[in-house]
């Protein structure tokens, strides 16, 4: 039973996302190969599931999702078998065994785990000649593949696991799994969607559509939350993000070494950061000490890594449909780019900012509408998707030029500098302007390699991707993308939680890593000396992988950070199984300054979160206030209201009268967190009472 639900979420997949992807593919007449078939079509199938999860959610018809895209893989299986009726090996041109020929090849004619003849390419089945593959390269290749999707594996698949009863979390993914949690019981609910951890508002200001695929596999399949959210998903993401990086890499460097390596940096390679650390405490790590976070660090943050996956996905359709100028080529770059604003907004912005300033060239060059039509329709669906979730969004960006580098350099836990911002603010008392240019050139190049780490060799194919960006917009838009995605956070700030806007800083590295994949390999396929290229490779690999290593090290030297007690979990199943849907629960105000004294706390102790709003699948009056106010609700009246009803009243009458007015149908509360005043003098009726919890319903 262990590989039950994993195997039936895989077939799933297959039959929801994979297959009607590649049946849209077929619309297309250029000519993919199997492995590109299988990546681009599961990624769009992804997109277009979602995409219909949610108009179907608005028109309240969520039931016909599964038998229209059930239909769909019908369809398309039904094209597969009658197009490959009268497939056979002469068709294409192979043999099902490698000839002896084919084994003498050159090896650029099959380095690839894909078929290389054209009538193969056509192709649109699972079957597919392995044994035109050189061995080598294709169990190298997969070995990477696993090693990298272990590594990222290993940073969330933990959490969300019972021990001696416990549910417990590591890192931050108590708060961040607690959080996607209570959005897919929202969106299980039926629209229109509010905030679970502030009910009777709308949900607003917050790109959920990467919570709609689990939270309907989950109210469809009854597959665990806990499953889906940490294991499931993830994997599915990891695989993805692997393998579009090889595609693009291999399509831009134009070799199997280009593909290989680019799905290394985007696997492996991290910050400097470990330089920084190895100084400060003689330890490996400081993954983000220069602010940006990995790129192999953005499987805990579903929106982020599905934005990395789609910024990658419409690079290479972006490719295919300027050399090909295929309709259906241009539909897929249309949906992808125009979806990416209620995935991740960050990521929307980077792409539409940098395909609108290709287009006006191209207008400017050519007198061609294609590039910017393109912007122009993504611009457009992005905003009736976005616009309509969105509420006083104005000042969703701050004006704080070069707040990154200044905290990287003083801040104790990052650099802390402190003599190199003394020395600045000196020079600029004095007037002594060329010093103060002097440091601020220092702290941007710390940030700015520091940040790329062995990625910074992207450089080098940066300059050619310059030298030949006259004639080819695709190489423009990866030069809009990376310098948007880097000088956007060195302007702005997001409102609430400043250091998000460190987020623009993931396309900048994913994009840098291709580059370096496409340099290393250019190195690398340059030494003729084995013992050399051998020697180049370590070094890349010893200089790369510090951080993940430290990661991994952080991760699991500490016990879990935060754990919801069995206790606690028995309450959370009877407010599930025993209040309406919309019932609306009263927790305890968050204390910062509560130390319980235990290794692995209970949740409530370690951080504000969402967990009673996720596990209970009932909403909250207020919780989780950074992610709330992040999204740019007032809190302070609840904020008060909350800590009035927890600590200042004393009335009995008082207390019945303004829970009633507010609209609070329990009160939930850990014992140690009990309110001030003696519930048993009100009118309320305790429902549920445990060693640790206490509920209390309203009448």
């Amino acid at each position: 039973m262990a590989f039950a639900y994993p195997t039936l979420f895989l077939l799933f997949t297959l039959i929801f996302f994979t297959l009607p992807g590649i049946l849209l593919l077929q619309r297309s007449k250029i000519m993919l190969t199997f492995f590109e078939k299988i990546t681009i079509g599961t990624i769009i199938g992804f997109v277009l599931f979602t995409l219909m999860a949610y108009g179907l959610l608005i028109i309240n018809a969520s039931f016909l999702l599964i038998p229209i895209f059930g239909l769909m893989s019908l369809f398309c299986t039904k094209n597969i078998f009658r197009s490959k009726m009268n497939y056979s090996a002469a068709d294409c041109g192979v043999s099902l065994r490698a000839s002896s020929s084919l084994k003498h090849s050159p090896p650029q004619q099959v380095f690839d785990p894909e078929i290389s003849d054209q009538k193969a390419a056509r192709y649109s089945g699972f079957r597919i000649n392995l044994d035109l593959l050189p061995k080598k390269q294709l169990i190298f290749l997969f070995f990477v593949f696993i090693l990298g999707i272990t590594g990222q594996m290993a940073v969330i698949a933990p959490s969300g696991t019972y021990f001696n009863k416990d549910l417990v979390f590591w890192s931050s993914n108590g708060h961040d799994g607690a959080w996607h949690i209570a959005l897919m019981e929202e969106i299980k609910k039926g629209y229109p969607l509010q905030n679970p951890a502030f009910a009777g508002e709308k949900l607003v200001n917050y790109h959920f559509f990467s919570d709609i695929a689990p939270a309907q596999f989950s109210k469809f399949f009854q597959f665990s939350n806990l499953d889906l959210y940490f294991r499931f998903f993830p994997f599915i993401f990891s695989v993805l993000l692997g393998s579009i990086a090889y595609l693009l890499g291999k399509k831009l460097g134009g070799s199997y070494s280009s593909g290989v390596w680019s799905v290394f940096f985007v696997y492996f390679a991290g910050s400097f950061g470990y330089i920084a650390t190895w100084i400060k405490n003689q330890s490996i790590g400081g993954e983000s000490i220069f602010w940006a976070t990995q790129i192999q660090s953005s499987i805990g943050n579903p929106p982020q890594i599905i934005s990395n996956i789609l910024v990658m996905l419409f690079l290479y359709l972006f490719y295919i449909y300027l050399s090909k100028k295929d309709v259906v080529i241009f539909l897929l770059c249309f949906i992808v780019a125009g979806t990416l604003a209620v995935f991740k907004v960050y990521a929307a912005l980077v792409i539409l900012i940098g395909l609108g300033i290709v287009g006006l060239i191209q207008i400017i060059r050519e007198k061609k509408f294609n590039v910017f039509s393109l912007f122009a329709l993504s611009s457009l669906l992005s905003a009736i998707l976005y616009i309509p979730n969105t509420q006083n969004s104005a000042s969703f960006l701050i004006w704080e030029p070069w707040w990154f580098i200044r905290t990287m350099i003083v801040a104790p836990s990052r650099l802390n500098w402190l003599d190199l911002e003394l020395k600045r603010q000196t020079y600029i008392a004095e007037g002594n302007w060329k010093r103060v240019l002097q440091i601020e050139t220092t702290g941007f190049l710390i940030f700015f390699l520091g940040n790329l780490g062995t990625k910074f060799l992207g450089l080098i194919h940066l300059v050619k991707l310059l030298k030949k960006s006259s004639n080819n917009y695709l190489f423009q838009l990866i030069i809009f993308i990376i310098i948007i995605s880097l000088i956007l956070p060195l302007l702005f700030l997001q409102k609430g939680v400043a250091g998000n806007t460190s987020q623009f800083l993931q396309y900048f590295l994913l994009l840098f890593g291709i580059l370096a994949a496409l340099t290393v390999s250019l190195i690398q396929n340059k030494i003729k000396l084995k013992i050399l290229k051998i020697l180049f490779i370590v070094i890349i690999v010893a200089l790369s992988v510090p951080t993940q290593i430290g990661l991994l090290y952080d991760f699991y030297h500490k016990p879990p950070l935060a754990k919801i007690t069995s206790d606690e979990i028995e309450a959370l199943n009877f407010l599930k199984l025993k209040t309406d849907n919309n019932t609306v629960i009263l927790t305890p105000p968050h204390d910062k300054y509560l130390n319980l004294n235990i290794a692995t706390p209970p949740i409530w102790a370690w951080f504000d979160t969402a967990y009673v709003s996720a596990f209970s699948a009932r909403r909250t009056y207020i919780a989780d206030t950074e992610q709330v106010d992040i999204m740019g609700y007032d809190l302070n009246k609840r904020l008060e209201m909350e800590r009035k009803i927890f600590i200042d009243i004393e009335n009995p009458h008082n207390l019945d009268k303004t829970l009633k007015e507010i609209g609070i149908n329990y009160i939930y509360f850990p014992k140690i967190l009990r309110p001030k005043l003696d519930l048993n003098k009100t009118d309320f009726l305790k429902l549920f009472d445990n060693n640790s919890i206490e509920i209390w319903k309203v009448n």
